[in-house]
């Protein structure tokens, strides 16, 4: 099946929706699909390692129809069977889908996003007020969240009663084993070491973990950090005003190739996100690489972590709740183990990229047949 994705964000863009789109488009060539990725114009993608897979670069594309235009050019030559787009909130892939849809080609869309969750009446509101998107959204044959969380925000773009897929991020569950090299363990004298991994922002609440680690002065461990961002500077001047600075390693970005290993290096992997975390790609690895997660209850974060069976949840921006959750960890090797063998079944089960791409082609074979009964294909001459 030949398949164009079409992102805002991918390598060597950080975060999610780029990690995840990546995944996708190696896991799609593996298994016999051809793909082609829409995105950004002017990045170095480096080498992608996957025979087959091509890029297109291209500017951010406004809502308009010449930005519409430039995309049917592409679509025409390439002839996809599936066009299937990632976050419903910047300009390519609205462009693209526009495009699509306009031209006939099977189109799926898949929201990452996943804010104002409680907050209903604020989601409708805001549902409401942004025609561009709900007009583009009404256009889609299907429509995929991450989590249920995620699916009650783009909920409110869409027209009533219109079906929403949940199907989650997926996670080679093979590159991330549990056994396997950890050279990082070797450089670190402390008996616990915690990880951290994500961009240094504010809502990823790096800030909360380093308060909750001044509350563990009597423990010995380490926070190991991998990421970069805005917040690396008042992270790291943070922890000297805490007196922690000696018991935290910023390693800024690491390699994705070396990463299994940092996780491997880890007793546990704390992700404190305040806001905002449709899903959490960062708990997926932890627990196949078979580590504990002690993760905020917020979004999809509290979906992917069983509390009290993969890791621990905690209140979101509560450093004590979270000293709590490492000390109990830390003083019970045989949870540890537990939790992580759980984590590792768990992710077997529902998050291998073997399970996932499996239903995200049933969706693709469902947007051809819902195409062919709701609008013919538009055909174009030469």
């Amino acid at each position: 099946m030949r398949v164009m994705l079409a992102s805002q964000w991918f390598p060597p863009d950080v975060g999610g929706v780029s990690s995840h789109v990546r995944d996708l488009a190696y896991t799609l060539v593996r298994g016999g699909h051809e793909v082609l990725v829409l995105t950004r114009r002017g990045r170095r993608y480096g080498d992608l390692r996957v025979e087959g897979l091509s890029r297109v670069e291209c500017a951010s594309i406004p809502l308009s129809m010449a930005g519409r235009g430039r995309i049917a050019s592409i679509l025409t030559l390439f002839k996809p069977e599936v066009v299937h787009v990632h976050h419903a909130f910047t300009p390519i892939p609205l462009a693209a889908a526009a495009a699509a849809a306009a031209l006939g080609y099977p189109t799926v869309l898949t929201n990452h996003s996943s804010y104002l969750d409680g907050w209903d009446l604020a989601r409708i509101a805001l549902g409401r007020a942004a025609l561009p998107v709900r007009a583009v959204l009404s256009m889609v044959d299907e429509v995929i969240a991450v989590s249920r969380s995620a699916a009650r925000f783009i909920a409110a773009f869409l027209p009533p009663g219109r079906q929403v897929r949940v199907i989650p991020n997926g996670v080679d569950a093979e590159r991330f084993k549990p056994r396997g090299p950890a050279p990082l363990r070797d450089s670190i004298s402390a008996d616990f070491v915690i990880l951290f991994v994500g961009r240094l922002v504010y809502r990823k609440g790096l800030t909360v973990l380093l308060k909750a680690l001044s509350l563990l002065e009597d423990l010995d461990l380490t926070l190991v950090v991998v990421g970069e961002g805005p917040l690396r500077l008042g992270a790291e001047a943070l922890a000297r005003r805490l007196a922690i600075e000696d018991r935290v390693m910023f390693l800024g970005s690491v390699n994705e190739w070396e990463l299994p290993g940092v996780y491997r290096s880890a007793d546990v992997v704390a992700v404190p996100s305040l806001y905002g975390e449709a899903f959490g790609i960062v708990a997926l690895e932890a627990m196949a690489a078979g580590r504990p997660v002690v993760a905020s209850r917020v979004g999809g974060l509290s979906e992917v972590v069983i509390g009290g069976e993969t890791g621990v949840l905690v209140p979101p921006g509560d450093p004590e709740a979270l000293a709590k959750a490492l000390r109990a960890l830390y003083e019970d090797r045989e949870l540890r183990a537990q939790m992580g063998r759980r984590g590792r079944a768990r992710i077997l089960e529902l998050y291998d990229w073997r399970v996932v791409i499996r239903r995200l082609e049933e969706v693709y074979e469902a947007a051809r047949e819902r195409l062919s009964v709701v609008r013919p294909r538009v055909t174009t001459t030469s």
